[in-house]
């Protein structure tokens, strides 16, 4: 059966309490924190030591470490054969001025967050989650995070979950629209990832996306388009921009006109590993890419003290965050999401919920790489 082990991590925070003030979103009535960007700088504090909570997920395949007190995110995954690292893990609580411009302050911990119910993370993506456990007959397991009952229009429930013998977890999150009124509004879903490392993502790596065309989120590369505005996919001229080291500058787009799926991954061939979502695109509609860069990339001191590195793949429920989705009086939207780290096969070029797999030209043909997150049979 999966074990639940509830502990604590010591982490050097810096002091970002001391910079925000209470603020609220009426449309949502969503009560957040709104970071003072400048007297942070001006006064330039240094990190303290400070503990937090950790609920651990662990089967004989996989560890999952989640900091409810910090977004309620899961925080990383470990691939325990080979020790490797799936999500990109910070060590530094440290605050930044990204984030949505209400905000500002966003914590670039690493893992996955939930982001809601506006874009750009969201407003508690640095928030006490309240959370619970759950177990079934099957040995499965599962840590169910949500937002607050203080009368806030739009609630959140996200179960993150273990299997026994699988190399997978699954993400499941409901939202529910508790207003008398339709709510407009966003939901994205955020992998911050450096498979392999943790901390430091190769020139090598590569965005894998199902699509031939995508959508400009935001940029300072030239040569692109406009924000909204589309371009082909995976090349623009000359350069190949499904590989990292391909970017001058930070780019961020999503697939067009909508997520294809079944799938979206990254792989790193520096470290053999990479990481899959596998999810609903019908529900699911939207699928975004951002990298800080790489030849002339954001610098590392805007959110940690250790010179770590990372890039992101979104998931949500409208295509892009130039839209907003729907939800009516009363209703409820949830579905149901795989996510598992790959190693060993050289590259990704499809993935479902059975297996991820790579294909490699060779002088004699292809040779043929499959990783697969559970037992397959009839091969």
């Amino acid at each position: 059966a999966v074990t639940v082990t509830e502990t604590w991590v010591t982490l050097p925070t810096y002091p970002f309490e001391r910079y925000q003030t209470d603020a609220f979103d009426d449309y949502y009535r969503w009560p957040y924190k709104r970071f003072d960007v400048e007297r942070y700088r001006a006064e330039a504090p240094t990190p303290t030591r400070r503990a937090y909570r950790l609920v651990v997920l662990e089967n004989e395949w996989l560890r999952l470490l989640l900091l409810p007190e910090l977004g309620g995110r899961l925080w990383q995954v470990i691939h325990k054969p080979t020790g490797a690292p799936m999500f990109y893990q910070n060590e530094y609580v440290k605050p930044t001025h990204w984030g949505h411009p209400n905000q500002l302050g966003w914590l670039a911990l690493g893992g996955l967050e939930w982001g809601l119910p506006v874009i750009e993370h969201g407003y508690d993506w640095g928030t006490p989650w309240p959370y619970m456990i759950e177990r079934n007959d099957a040995g499965e397991a599962a840590v169910v995070v949500t937002t607050p009952d203080d009368g806030r229009l739009l609630h959140a429930r996200v179960r993150v979950s273990l299997r026994p013998g699988e190399a997978s977890f699954f993400v499941a999150p409901q939202l529910t629209n508790r207003s008398t009124r339709t709510l407009a509004y966003s939901f994205w879903i955020d992998a911050m990832l450096a498979p392999g490392s943790g901390g430091r993502p190769s020139a090598q790596l590569q965005f894998v996306l199902p699509t031939a065309r995508v959508r400009l989120h935001s940029t300072a590369e030239p040569g692109l388009p406009s924000p909204g505005e589309t371009f082909p996919w995976p090349r623009v001229g000359a350069r190949d921009l499904s590989r990292l080291g391909a970017w001058g500058e930070y780019l961020g787009f999503f697939e067009s006109p909508a997520a294809h799926g079944p799938f979206v991954g990254v792989y790193d061939p520096a470290f053999d590993a990479g990481a899959v979502r596998i999810f609903p695109p019908d529900v699911a509609q939207g699928s975004k890419v951002f990298g800080l860069g790489w030849r002339n990339a954001l610098a590392s001191d805007n959110y940690t003290a250790d010179e770590s590195v990372y890039v992101e793949l979104h998931g949500g429920v409208s295509p892009s965050f130039f839209e907003q989705a729907r939800l009516t009086a009363g209703d409820t939207i949830a579905w149901q999401e795989q996510w598992f780290p790959v190693h060993g096969i050289g590259g990704l070029v499809y993935s479902n919920e059975q297996a991820a797999l790579n294909l490699t030209r060779t002088a004699g043909g292809l040779r043929v790489g499959l990783y697969a997150p559970r037992p397959l049979t009839g091969l």
